[in-house]
C-alpha cells in the first residue's frame, strides 16, 4: 500500500463512520486541519498517530491494510 492508498483508506473509513475531517481531527486531539493535511498529501501520520487512527476506527492495522473493518 502506497501513500495515496493510505490517504484514500483513511478517507474511506472516515466516510463510513460519517464523520468530517474536522471532527475526526478534534476527536483525535489534533488541530482542526490535521486529517485534511493527511488526505490532501501534505503530511503522513507517524506510527503512533497511525495506531491512534486505527483505534479511532476500531480496527487493527492489519484490517486497515487489508480492507477489513
Amino acid at each position: 500500500m502506497n501513500e495515496d492508498e493510505i490517504r484514500s483508506r483513511i478517507t474511506e473509513l472516515r466516510k463510513q463512520k460519517n464523520v468530517s475531517e474536522y471532527r475526526m481531527s478534534q476527536d483525535l486531539g489534533k488541530s482542526k486541519g490535521y486529517i485534511q493535511s493527511i488526505t490532501s498529501g501534505r503530511s503522513m501520520p507517524s506510527m503512533s498517530e497511525f495506531l491512534n487512527i486505527c483505534d479511532y476506527f476500531k480496527i487493527t492495522p492489519g484490517e486497515f491494510f487489508n480492507g477489513g473493518g
